[in-house]
């Protein structure tokens, strides 16, 4: 639980110090086997342009060459560049929350029936 209300705060604190900029599909890639991942390139204030390999693919692509997403950066540091969506800002604290709530709910049954328990 704890994991994930770092990751949270961080997450939190990106998105609170990021700027916000859009993005524009320029190509898409082909991938070794058969899914096809967008190409986003960003135009910044500061930074110039940035080139941005999106992690995901799907076949049949989800993306057409000339489409715009959000993305959110760190100025001067456009290695930092996250697409501006739930799952891809708070996907590990929403995964680590997933794996912590059930242990802790196992654990604080186990804690208050063990009087029970014991025979």
């Amino acid at each position: 639980m704890a994991a994930s209300g770092y990751k949270l705060k961080q997450s939190v604190d990106f998105i609170r110090s990021s700027e916000q900029v859009r993005g524009t599909v320029t190509s898409l890639v082909k991938d070794n086997d058969d899914t096809y991942s967008p190409v986003f390139t960003i135009d910044t204030k500061t930074d110039g342009q940035i080139v941005y390999h999106h992690l995901a693919g799907s076949s049949p692509s989800a993306w057409d060459v000339g489409e715009g997403a959000d993305f959110l950066y760190k100025e001067g540091s456009p290695d930092s560049i996250t697409m501006m969506s739930y799952f891809w800002l708070f996907g590990w604290s929403i995964v680590l929350m997933a794996i912590a709530l059930p242990l802790l709910i196992l654990s604080a049954g186990y804690f208050l029936l063990r009087p029970l328990l014991t025979i």
